[in-house]
């Protein structure tokens, strides 16, 4: 009897998994061929209003900065779908400010957009910007912000809107003024919008992935 019970369990667990890997949705493949609109290779500038950068409590921000580059079309995942340089923080008149005094930061680029996910219905890219490398001063101190920063670009808007994940970036070489304030290690966030078009239009450019 307790053979044919042991027996029967296993008929019936081959037959519950048979179903449900009958059953189950197949699996999304992720996007590998990525096409850059309305041409490629396009060049385009960015603007921002909403540019943060945060560490230690002490926000960073920019009520005014820009980028510019190159957009193209590309293979693989993550691809490399576009060229980031310049970028500049603020501008004259209008510099990016916290409560310590007003904040200067130098943009080394290029930085790299890759692009890892597609959703058609929203016309929606999951990218991340790599190689991000800035020499940030405010008041006495300095420091170096490099990483990689995550975020998503919306075809219909142009809106490439940035989000770092904690500890997508990293702060080196601070100067003694940052005793206390800033140190080697830490993780600053950083976030803003910046809408795109392609350069000398208003039109934004497109980035799908199949």
């Amino acid at each position: 009897m307790r053979n044919a019970l042991g027996k029967l369990a296993l008929v019936c667990g081959a037959a519950t998994a048979a179903f449900a890997l009958a059953t189950a949705p197949a699996m999304a493949a992720s996007p590998t061929n990525w096409v850059v609109g309305p041409n490629s290779p396009e060049s385009f500038t960015a603007t921002s209003t909403n540019v943060v950068l945060s560490i230690n409590g002490i926000d960073m921000t920019c009520t005014y900065a820009d980028a510019g580059g190159t957009l193209q079309s590309a293979t693989g995942n993550p691809a490399a779908v576009g060229s980031i340089d310049p970028a500049h923080f603020g501008r004259t008149g209008e510099s990016c400010t916290s409560f310590l005094g007003a904040v200067d930061t130098v943009a080394n680029t290029p930085w790299t957009l890759n692009a890892t996910d597609y959703d058609a219905g929203s016309g929606v890219t999951q990218s991340y910007i790599s190689g991000i490398n800035a020499r940030v001063s405010v008041a006495t101190c300095a420091f170096t912000v490099t990483g990689t920063a995550h975020g998503t670009y919306t075809n219909s808007t142009g809106d490439l809107a940035i989000s770092a994940t904690p500890t997508e970036l990293t702060v080196s070489d601070p100067t003694a003024g940052c005793s206390g304030v800033v140190s080697a290690g830490d993780h600053p966030s950083f976030n803003g919008d910046y809408f795109a078009v392609v350069s000398g239009t208003s039109t934004a450019p497109t980035i799908t992935g199949s």
